[in-house]
């Protein structure tokens, strides 16, 4: 039995531009982190992104 899962995450909507490309580089690192994190609470249930932005608080 084949116990893989594939995620495909799409991002539209920015224009092919500098701003653009910089934006899209920005998501790329956000969008990794978050997977990484997820692929930790679904095999190990541990949360790592709680508390992780709390320095983004005002």
């Amino acid at each position: 039995m084949d116990h893989t899962t594939l995620v495909e995450v799409t991002e539209k909507g920015m224009d092919n531009t500098e701003a653009g490309i910089k934006w899209l580089k920005s998501n790329t690192g956000g969008w990794a982190n978050f997977l990484a994190c997820l692929k930790a609470y679904l095999e190990y249930g541990i949360n790592l992104r709680k508390g992780a932005f709390d320095y983004m608080r005002t």
